[in-house]
Formats: C-alpha cells, structure tokens, sequence
C-alpha cells in the first residue's frame, strides 16, 4: 500500500507539473508573454541582477508602465520605464539611467508589460534549465514513466477480482500502527510544512527591499561668543570680558566675535546687518568666503564698535532720524556641498555706553531645526500587528521549517518501515500488500474444492502463477487468505488453532 501511495503522489506531481508546463508552454510560444532575465543597474532599486520578470502584451500602454521591447540585431530585450510619447513612438528610460532609451519603439513593437517579479528567479531558472538538471530530470521521468506502466498493468487486473471489496482506504500496517502514537508528531509536521509553505510564498513574492521615505532632522548648529581686551579695571574681575557679559565701551572699542559650525562641509561668508528703531538699516561684509572642508570650523571676525556707530550716525545725518541703539547681526551664511544654506545669527546692540548681548545666553547657541524627506532602501517587513520578520529572515525560516517538516516526515516513514508485526497475519500484509484485495467475508462456494495450502508463501506463487489476486479477510481474529482460478479454491488461514480448525475436505501441501 505504501508503494501504491508513493506511485499515486508521484503521478499526481507528474500530472501537475506537466499541466503547468503545458500552460506556461502555450502562452510562451503564442508569444503572449515572454520571460525575462535581469541584466545590470539600470532599473536598480527596483530589479536587480538574477532577477526573474514576468511580461504580457497589453492592448494598450501608458505613462509609468514597466515595459520590454526589442534590441535591433540583438536577442535581447531591453526592460525600461514608460515616460513618455503615445503608441506611435514611446519615450524609455531605466530608473537608474541618467539619460533616456535612443530607441523610440511603437506599442506594437512591445514585448509586454511587467506583471510579475521573481526576486533572483532568474539564478534560479538558469540553474533548473542547465544540462545537469536536465538531465536528471529526463532520467526521473523515464523512471517514473516505467514503474507507472508496471503498476498500471497490475491495477487493471486487480479490477476484474473486484467482488465484495471493502470500501475502506486501505492503510499500509506499519503506518497505522504508528498513528495512534505518533498523532502529535504528525500534526506537528503537517503545521511546520503549512507554516513554511505560506510564509514561503510571502517572503518570495517580493523584493527584499523596497524604498521608504523618512523624516531626517538637520544636525546643523553654530555656537557663537565674544571677547573683548579690556584690562585691568573694576569694571571685571579679569582683563578680558567675555559673552553674554556687556563690553563697556570706555574700556574697550573693538570686540572679537567666535563662531564654531557643526555640519556638511561648504562655504562660509561673514556679514554685520545693523539696523535702527527708524527703519534704517545696513549690511556690512566682514570676511570670506572661506571653505569648510570638514563637518567642524572654527572662525572669528573682529568688530570695530566706532567704526559701525560712525556708519549709523551718517544715516541719521542724511535721514534726520535719530540714530538710536544700533543692532548688530553678525551672521555667517553657511552654503553646504548638498546646496543647503544656514543663515544663523548672533544679535547684539550697540548703544554709545556699551555693547550688550540682544536676548539670553542660549541664544549663542543656533541649531538648524528644519527637517528633510530622505528615501532609501529598508528591508521589507511580514506580518501583523507587532509581530513582523523581514522578507530575508522569513525565506531562512521558511527553509528552515520545511526542512524540519521534512526530517519529521522521514523520521515517521523510517519508523514505519522499520517497524515488525506482531503477528503472522500483519507479516504477511506488510510483505505481501501489492497481491492482497481485502474483502467481506466469503462462505465457502458450493461444489468447488477448496484446497488448504500450509504456508502463505505458496499460495503467493500460485497468485502469481496464475495472475490471479489473493482475497483477503479478518473474522473472530482468524485471517482467511484465498486464491480462486476456474475450478479450485486455494486457501490459507492465519490466527487460526490448528487444534480448534474444521475438518477440510482437502489438505495438501502445494509445491509450486
């Protein structure tokens, strides 16, 4: 029974496989759908080398479609995005091309559009279809093909015996021995090959990666300070004054302003920008530009009080407006390699007594808060709710859970051969199977000798003998085996006390 039940698993793969070929065999050759095989960057992040693409003819293509047209003089096809033109003349471009397709092909000149992505399929298809595994695979057919016409031979004779058989599946003993006690370990195998067939498909039917978008905050930030020289005196503990302390214009008339940049490399230029409660206002450049080649710099400008107060007081002269406290913005205008600017400023004002910080201390400290939308590649993620697994962990895992499943199926079959009847009955259906046909019990036909054969192993010759099948039955824990031809019934008994059996009309040792 157990080489019945291969024989039929193996036929249904036979049939299957064969259905499948044949379909994707018909649409292939009507030229309805084509198979590609990923070559180079150009459509990169989307297809990679090795991958594996589906393509079908559509009635019509537009804008945005993945499509596949012809190479002149090559037998290849070029695999490329639609951005633009109509079905007289489409516009082609790779996703990871800098210039579009010179080839302008027509809509009826394409190959078909993209339906599906086999991540690496492509490795794979190249691998089945290499002479090795073509070969062993016409030797598997050819081996296949045989033992279907033996058994095949066997079943149509085993039909024309089909009296009174049992509708019961048949089971093979050892097997059915073993499911009571095994029940757990089936089920287990049978849920691990579900499990790792599902998630399988989950995991294969996408890419490993696929393009998000995310939010990233500017790091950028600049820290300012100022010193002035202003020696001894007791206006200050020391001789220096130094931010956010007030500079007392008595004691000194030149401040020396510090900025240190955290961010991308670039350019830096400095300017003062004053301005006066009036409305007047002017800007003044005070050094650069100079070039930031790493992600820190450190620069200082020097501020000639008199000098930007003199600069007020012409205005108010020209203007007649009164010259007011004077703000100071000392702004460095940072432009980065990525074209990115960052205008930070350090307000101060200016009044003819002294040189004060324009807000608190924290305000020496400028940070670039705005964000920006950065798209890279991020691994794909299964799943539901908080549980999720990438698209690789889930293909190891999935292999992983097949291969258990296997080694559980195996482990079960081993324990299935392996296993010894405890009686002469299973020993003879475990070794016997392929001759047996288990029926209803059967009386004893009238006017026909029945012959009583003294080991099973002869009335298996005789079956075979004669082409014929051994019927077969269980009652009141005696197993009847029989084997009739035209005239004569042969008989063998198992279970049975030879003590306890009936008179029989004949009982003969059967020599073969």
């Amino acid at each position: 029974m157990a080489q019945r039940l291969t024989y039929r698993l193996r036929t249904a793969s036979f049939v299957a496989a064969a259905v499948l070929v044949a379909c994707a065999g018909t649409i292939l050759v009507s030229g309805q759908a084509a198979v590609v095989i990923t070559h180079g960057v150009s459509m990169n992040p989307l297809y990679h080398q090795g991958d594996l693409v589906i393509v079908a003819r559509a009635a019509s293509y537009s804008v945005g479609d993945i499509a596949a047209y012809d190479l002149p003089g090559k037998d290849e096809v070029a695999l490329h995005r639609i951005i633009g033109g109509d079905d007289s003349a489409f516009v082609f471009k790779g996703d990871n091309n800098q210039s579009i397709d010179p080839l302008r092909p027509r809509g009826d000149d394409l190959a078909g559009r993209a339906v599906l992505h086999i991540p690496q399929g492509g490795l794979w298809l190249q691998t089945l279809t290499s002479p090795p595994v073509l070969g062993l695979l016409a030797f598997a057919l050819l081996a296949g093909g045989g033992a279907a016409t033996t058994r095949h031979r066997r079943k149509r004779r085993r039909a024309a015996m089909s009296r009174h058989i049992s509708t019961r599946p048949a089971t093979h003993p050892a097997l059915a021995s073993l499911l009571p006690s095994l029940r757990i370990s089936i089920a287990l195998g049978t849920i691990l090959a579900v499990a790792g067939v599902a998630l399988g498909v989950l995991a294969w039917i996408g890419p490993l990666e696929e393009p998000t978008t995310s939010q990233i905050k500017n790091g950028t930030r600049m820290d300012f300070s100022y010193t002035a020289d202003v020696g001894q005196s007791p206006a200050y503990d020391g001789t220096t004054a130094n931010s956010p302390e007030p500079v007392f214009r008595k004691l000194a008339n030149t401040v020396d302003v510090h900025f240190t940049y955290h961010g991308e490399p670039g350019t830096v230029s400095v300017t003062a920008e004053l301005s006066t409660p009036g409305g007047w206002h002017s800007t003044v450049p005070l050094d650069g530009p100079a070039t930031l080649k790493g992600n820190d710099y450190e620069g200082s400008i020097r501020l000639d009080l008199g000098t930007l107060e003199a600069k007020a007081q012409a205005a108010s002269a020209v203007t007649g407006l009164p010259v007011g406290p004077v703000t100071i913005a000392v702004t460095p205008q940072v432009t980065t390699v990525t074209g990115a600017e960052f205008r930070p400023k350090l307000n101060l004002n200016l009044t003819p007594l002294q040189l004060t910080l324009a807000g608190a201390p924290d305000t020496l400290t400028v940070t670039d808060t705005t964000t920006t939308q950065q798209t890279a590649l991020a691994p794909r993620m299964l799943g539901l709710n908080e549980t999720r697994i990438s698209a690789a962990a889930a293909r190891v895992v999935s292999a992983v859970l097949l291969l258990a499943a296997l080694a559980i199926g195996a482990i079960i079959m081993i324990f299935a051969r392996r296993t010894t009847p405890g009686d002469e009955g299973a020993a003879i259906r475990r070794r016997y199977g392929a001759l047996l046909v288990r029926v209803h019990p059967m009386p004893a036909p009238h006017g026909r000798p029945v012959i009583d054969v003294t080991t099973f192993p002869t009335l298996a010759k005789l079956a075979e003998r004669y082409g014929l099948l051994v019927l077969h039955w269980s009652r009141s824990g005696v197993e009847t085996f029989v084997v009739q031809d035209e005239n004569m019934t042969y008989r063998y008994r198992a279970g049975s006390d030879p003590a306890q059996a009936e008179p029989q009309p004949h009982l003969v040792d059967v020599q073969p």
